[in-house]
């Protein structure tokens, strides 16, 4: 794989900043090397570097020798990705028990029940998507659920912040799932005044929207980041009552097991 395929994989999959994955590859070519190294050789700002670093360590994927100067190693990616394989092996595993259970649904004999066809919308375009979550919110009259990873907060807070507020103006319930992060940590303390937050592990770079237990909107991000234009994310909008059901307890359900994986000590991650 090209290098730059692998850093957009990282980006993607891990939920690394552009400068996280650039300074992360540096270093497995490097073995082991300073901060001043580091940042000659990835191009990261060296006002940046240590912050980006710590963000690294803090992942598991980097370790900090204590030195004088310090140097940093990375740790080898079979051990640092273990987790992250297991997390995703597992979201596999629950979709395809997913898919399984659907399938006996539909293979039961239908007699006498009518077969009821729900309507799935396709949306193309981060830009598509958000106009399609602003129309949600706005048509919103008794509750709203939001899940996403920090990247996904940051990036709706940009574009509804008004609108949140006008939620509660109009006594709708607010419930927003997002990991605790310090890149997120203002837009909690501001949120948390007119919604309900629950701190989630969330680790998958998705928006899922409901509102009024009726509309649901599910996109992802790709690239991960929180910039307003994307041509390439790819969203699903429904008024299926089953399909947003489903879907709603697979994410409570990897919210979760996270949050279980991370106060056992399987491996810490901030994604």
């Amino acid at each position: 794989m090209h290098l730059g395929d692998t850093r957009q994989k990282l980006c993607e999959c891990l939920g690394l900043s552009e400068y996280e994955a650039k300074l992360y590859l540096s270093l497995l070519e490097q073995g082991a090397a300073k901060a001043r190294t580091l940042s000659m050789m990835s191009g990261v700002p060296r006002t940046k570097v240590y912050s980006v670093l710590k963000k690294l360590v803090d992942m598991g994927l980097v370790t900090e020798v204590p030195e004088d100067p310090r140097r940093f190693v990375p740790t080898p990616p079979r051990t640092a990705l273990k987790s992250y394989v297991h997390s995703y092996q597992n979201m596999v595993g629950n979709l395809l028990a997913v898919v399984s259970s659907l399938e006996e649904i539909f293979r039961k004999p239908k007699t006498g029940q009518n077969l009821q066809q729900g309507t799935i919308w396709t949306i193309h375009g981060r830009q598509e998507i958000l106009a399609k979550a602003k129309q949600m919110l706005c048509k919103a009259k008794r509750s709203v659920v939001l899940a996403t990873n920090e990247n996904g907060l940051v990036l709706l807070y940009k574009s509804f912040n008004r609108i949140f507020d006008e939620l509660t103006e109009r006594s709708v319930k607010v419930k927003i799932m997002t990991p605790n992060d310090s890149s997120n940590q203002h837009m909690l303390s501001e949120l948390r005044y007119t919604c309900k937050i629950e701190k989630t592990p969330f680790p998958l770079p998705l928006i899922f929207l409901c509102t009024d237990d009726k509309q649901m909107l599910l996109a992802n991000l790709h690239p991960n980041s929180f910039s307003s234009s994307s041509e390439h994310d790819r969203g699903v909008f429904s008024e299926d009552a089953v399909l947003h059901e489903m879907i709603y307890l697979l994410v409570l359900h990897e919210g979760y097991r996270w949050s279980l994986h991370v106060h056992s000590g399987g491996g810490g991650s901030n994604c």
